[in-house]
């Protein structure tokens, strides 16, 4: 097959429903590259009715998600779980398990590490990945995740490894604890106060605590440095002051 021979002959032949599929097929010589690419690059917008089941299928194949994905993956198939169709409120159910899964693996494996050998970088995974995995459940669950999280937090300080990104991860697995007035106490405590990705974070805080002046004067401090912020920060700026992304 040359060119777009493929995509002309395609009904007639193997259809594989993932990229990862498709990849085997062709490494069997029963599908051409062009099957990978396609299957690959073509998805469309998974919340876009109707839901392509085929679509959501593909991106669960795929070996890494990030937590945006995941989060927007379970939001459609928590509602497809209420589906009256047997087979879709199936396929549901054992998408939501299979993204479970995936994390329960991955940190069993990642304790199973850290026990061998104490390492502040796996340390540092394992609050993250119980952090996500609270993410994408409610209730009492979700809090047992995050204080999960919040024990390997506390193993890095102990070890005085806490870095920049540690220190962010603790603010966050505290406010949604709704623990607020801890996380000013920590914003506080910052000797970087004035980095944008503090700002942006103390911002949060001041939110949540409902504290709205505090949060303007810190909108006005990053709005008068925005030609030197960098793109996270001026979209995070214009979000909050012109309410988009």
């Amino acid at each position: 097959m040359l060119e777009f021979d493929y995509f002309r002959r395609a009904a007639d032949a193997y259809q594989p429903r993932t990229a990862n599929a498709a990849m085997r097929a062709a490494a069997m010589n029963l599908l051409p590259i062009e099957a990978c690419v396609y299957l690959g690059t073509s998805i469309k917008p998974l919340d876009e009715q109707p839901i392509d089941l085929d679509a959501i299928e593909q991106v669960l194949s795929r070996p890494q998600l990030d937590l945006a994905t995941i989060l927007l993956l379970m939001r459609i198939l928590t509602k497809l779980l209420r589906n009256p169709d047997a087979e879709v409120a199936l396929f549901a159910a054992e998408s939501i398990s299979s993204i479970e899964t995936r994390y329960t693996k991955r940190i069993e494996a990642l304790k199973a590490s850290v026990q061998e050998k104490p390492n502040d970088e796996v340390l540092r995974v394992l609050a993250r990945q119980y952090y996500e995995l609270a993410q994408i459940h409610p209730g009492s669950i979700r809090n047992f995740y995050l204080r999960e999280a919040f024990g390997y937090i506390k193993e890095l300080n102990r070890l005085k490894r806490l870095g920049k990104e540690d220190v962010v991860l603790t603010v966050r697995i505290l406010l949604a604890l709704g623990l607020t007035d801890q996380a000013k106490r920590i914003i506080d405590q910052l000797a970087d106060r004035e980095h944008p990705s503090y700002l942006r974070l103390e911002m949060e805080v001041a939110f949540k605590r409902k504290d709205i002046t505090e949060v303007q004067k810190l909108c006005d401090r990053l709005q008068s440095d925005r030609e030197r912020l960098d793109e996270p920060s001026q979209a995070f700026l214009t979000y909050w002051i012109e309410g988009t992304q």
